[in-house]
């Protein structure tokens, strides 16, 4: 696999001619939606399968797949714009399998009014879906939004494990520590608070629990430690897992990066596998800054490999991007988010070149547009391709159980691109279309 950012002069075609690959395989590939008119800077994923087919007159996928000795799906996996698709045609190119060696588990996190289509074409890479859609309450309660019951049947038939998201965040990242501390400082709503997940995870048919640990710190720990033991002691007597995903606050200070020294040797013999991610909403209210930082992350997982099997650790990383005013005025700016797609498209409009942090391994642009007689200035930070790249050989590098995707509400075709031609996907059951 390649990554290549688009230089001045660029075309589609000469990017093809270059890279010996079909100009037709690059744009479904990797989504690229206006072929004719490439961002400078902008990333394309190359690929070069193990083994391709090329679709002759009268063949249908099933017996392609049958000739070739894999499912309907692992051929959906490998072409995935065939979800979109009635036929295929004579002469294209079809991507049987690529040369993996590592098996990872993937996990991304969504919310039960994620699109159809954009959802279908997401799942076959998928080993867990965390579905953000119940928020504790006082006393342990919980309460859902969205009636999820077709979401978590349609994740299983594509070989998925549903996985109920448990969080004291709201749907703005509002956070209500008050009521956390109330739950960690008392037995009974920590028994409430298991009572309450049994009670959904029996009713709706999910597989597992995944609760978010939002202000873990070092004065902390024991009492979420306490919690841990009661939630894990409970659920795992009924035969569920109990996954958690923590933010590691981390914290630039006279540019030393700062983040808390839990200790999680014993959270270790609790948990079946821990997300190491921070959510991103909406809104930033920070200054400009990457939005991942791989670094940062690399320091991090040394440090809980210490304490942690790293079967049991999960890198989670933000699908996209922010747009922040200049210059930046701490307590009145604020940053919106921004799709990856929508991140080019606005580079393309206003004729900026992308640009490239090789620390932190994430892109960036500035653009300016006139308002009210004035110009202002902005600055979009993102992901891309080699972002998510350095991610994934962190996983590998370290042992690393795989990642967590936060979250799959937009679909990004490079993302699954990059998975999928580096490792095999693990699947805990079985998928349709066998």
């Amino acid at each position: 696999m390649i990554i290549y950012v688009v230089q001045v002069g660029d075309t589609i075609t000469s990017i093809a001619n270059e890279f010996g690959v079909s100009e037709t395989r690059l744009i479904l590939e990797n989504g690229i939606s206006n072929p004719t008119d490439l961002v400078i800077g902008q990333t394309i994923v190359i690929t070069y399968p193990q083994e391709t087919y090329i679709v002759k007159e009268g063949d249908n996928l099933s017996e392609i797949a049958l000739d070739h000795g894999i499912s309907m799906m692992q051929l959906y996996r490998n072409n995935p714009y065939l979800w979109e698709r009635e036929y295929i045609f004579p002469g294209e190119e079809l991507i049987i399998s690529y040369d993996t060696k590592e098996t990872i588990t993937t996990n991304a996190y969504a919310f039960p009014f994620i699109d159809k289509n954009i959802l279908k074409k997401s799942l076959p890479y998928l080993t867990y879906l965390s579905i953000l859609n119940y928020k504790t309450l006082r006393k342990g309660e919980i309460e859902s939004f969205y009636d999820d019951s077709d979401l978590i049947e349609t994740v299983k038939q594509f070989g998925v494990m549903p996985l109920m998201l448990v969080t004291s965040v709201t749907f703005r990242g509002e956070r209500n520590p008050e009521m956390i501390y109330e739950i960690l400082l008392n037995p009974d709503y920590q028994d409430n608070h298991a009572e309450s997940m049994l009670k959904i995870l029996k009713e709706k048919g999910y597989y597992g629990v995944n609760i978010t640990f939002t202000f873990l710190n070092e004065t902390n720990q024991e009492l979420y430690l306490n919690y841990l033991e009661r939630i894990t002691s409970r659920l795992n007597k009924e035969g569920y897992p109990v996954f958690i995903t923590i933010d590691p606050n981390f914290l630039i200070e006279e540019n030393q990066l700062l983040f808390e020294k839990v200790n999680y040797s014993k959270y270790n013999e609790l948990i079946d596998e821990t997300y190491l991610m921070r959510f991103y909403w909406g809104t930033q209210y920070g200054p400009p800054m990457p939005i991942s930082s791989i670094e940062n992350i690399s320091l991090y997982v040394n440090y809980t490999k210490q304490m942690m099997d790293p079967k049991k650790i999960n890198v989670g990383f933000p699908l996209l991007g922010y747009d922040w005013t200049l210059p930046y005025i701490e307590g009145f700016s604020e940053a919106n988010a921004i799709t990856l797609d929508a991140v080019i498209d606005l580079a393309r409009s206003m004729k900026s070149t992308i640009l490239f942090d090789e620390v932190s391994k994430t892109p960036y642009y500035e653009y300016a547009i006139e308002a009210s007689g004035r110009i202002i200035q902005h600055i979009v930070w993102f992901v891309d391709a080699r972002t998510i790249y350095a991610i994934v050989n962190l996983v590998l590098e370290n042992g690393l159980s795989g990642t967590g995707l936060w979250n799959i509400m937009s679909y990004y075709p490079q993302l699954w691109l990059i998975i999928n031609s580096n490792c095999k996907i693990k699947k805990l059951l079985s998928e349709v279309n066998q």
